[in-house]
């Protein structure tokens, strides 16, 4: 096996300046920590915010390492005319974790069969514009969908902007003779502008169908209290989702704003009706070495999930990390979290962050953050007291802290206190209408990339 990597990179070495191809190697290299919690079995969800993975009524602690390494090879033209890109994941291997029916590999002597295709795609110059075809990142909005998949897209400047169009097909159904179109195809379009020097807009639509089964066809409404409420988990129904969308940012000095505003229709079993909305707002002020923060946002719920229309705002693919929320999102230890949708299962989520970031040297960050949650609609459950509808999830308040070891390495820390109100009663093992555990979590992680 070593001869054979040895014969093919001298003849990569040869053939590079004959084809004239540049070569260029990237990573993002993460150990991460969790230090501790009082509520390990809470972030075991992984995006599934229906009741599951409890609260429960006494600690369950852990610490554990774990290891996600990504690496990524860009073969370009000396022209830059076409350039391919491949990159594979190592993901969320613990510390220990031999088990290698689902990959393993962090046990005693390793060995592990665990390495996963990130990207696989194509992207070349076509008609003044740029095109890309494969298996690549999107980001159409982080809040409706960032994310890895399939596809075609293509971006050219037209006019005083930027103009993009895509497809993209997450799921497929291999033809049965009876309907050609049961994959979930996604349609879009973004039209970026920037009408002053510190002022940026986008105006995007996308438009995901699947002509799959319908209430005639035997399929039922989902029970989002029991499903994973995504758009990438509506497979096999017949679906047509339009979201239409506005968002940008602005600076004036030191006052800075971003902003994200979208509608949503269509119908889903060609009877239940999409109705969503989600906005979203960032005003911030650089104070010297600080900057102070409001973050907002209102994703809409489903009031009546027993009646025909589907108010609640629903994201396709995304990831919100600890940036917004150490508890409720995505922390350092990024494949062991609660949620990573703006919201909770499908009753929305009203979300207030104040937060304070101050650089202490050009090595050193830190932070400190207040936030204020409830859902959009009440959470209806039955408890030990009978019959319960909450709003409230709590304050939380987070603290976090940075430091480059070197140019590319980076040691972060941080910690989240949720004081959990009465919504959270929902997820706790013993429900009696009052919530009767906060949360807390330690996080931390060496990073190096390059």
């Amino acid at each position: 096996m070593k001869k054979l990597w040895m014969v093919l990179g001298l003849l990569l070495a040869m053939t590079a300046p004959a084809f004239a191809v540049d070569f260029a190697f990237h990573g993002d290299l993460k150990n991460q920590f969790r230090l501790y919690s009082n509520q390990t079995s809470f972030f075991t969800a992984g995006g599934k915010t229906y009741k599951q993975n409890l609260i429960q009524d006494d600690d369950n602690t852990d610490f554990y390492g774990a290891l996600k390494y990504r690496l990524w090879v860009e073969a370009a033209s000396d022209d830059g005319a076409v350039k391919g890109v491949y990159a594979i994941e190592l993901g969320a291997l613990h510390f220990g974790d031999a088990n290698y029916s689902k990959g393993g590999g962090g046990g005693f002597s390793g060995d592990g069969v665990n390495i996963e295709t990130r990207w696989a795609y194509t992207d070349f110059a076509l008609a003044g514009g740029r095109a890309r075809v494969g298996l690549m990142s999107i980001d159409i909005n982080k809040f409706l969908w960032n994310e890895t998949v399939t596809g075609v897209d293509y971006k050219v400047s037209a006019g005083a902007g930027e103009l993009t169009l895509g497809w993209y097909r997450g799921y497929e159904v291999v033809n049965t003779g009876d309907n050609d179109f049961k994959d979930m195809d996604a349609l879009y379009v973004r039209y970026n502008l920037k009408p002053a020097e510190d002022i940026k807009i986008g105006f995007f639509a996308l438009w995901q169908t699947s002509d799959a089964d319908t209430l005639a066809d035997g399929e039922t409404v989902p029970d989002f209290t029991a499903h994973q409420y995504l758009g990438k988990k509506l497979t096999g129904l017949d679906i047509d989702l339009y979201t239409l969308g506005v968002d940008g940012g602005m600076k004036a000095g030191d006052f800075f704003a971003n902003w994200d505003l979208m509608y949503q229709f269509g119908d889903m079993l060609e009877d239940a009706d999409f109705g969503g909305y989600f906005a979203h707002i960032d005003l911030g002020v650089k104070l010297g070495n600080g900057k102070l923060t409001y973050t907002g946002w209102y994703a809409s719920g489903d009031d009546d999930a027993s009646d025909d229309d589907l108010d609640a705002f629903i994201s396709t693919d995304v990831d919100l990390t600890s940036a917004y929320s150490v508890v409720l999102f995505e922390g350092y230890t990024d494949d062991d979290y609660f949620n990573d949708a703006p919201y909770l299962m499908d009753k929305g989520l009203i979300f207030n962050r104040l937060a304070f970031d101050y650089k202490v040297s050009d090595k050193m960050k830190v932070g400190v953050a207040a936030l204020y949650m409830m859902t959009a609609e009440d959470i209806e459950y039955t408890s030990s007291n009978g019959a319960e509808s909450e709003d409230k999830i709590g304050f939380e308040f987070d603290a976090y802290a940075s430091y480059k070891l070197f140019k590319s390495t980076e040691i972060g820390f941080e910690f989240g206190y949720l004081m959990a109100d009465d919504a959270m009663d929902y997820y706790e093992v013993e429900c009696d209408g009052n919530a009767d555990e906060d949360i807390f979590v330690i996080n931390s992680r060496i990073r190096y990339k390059f």
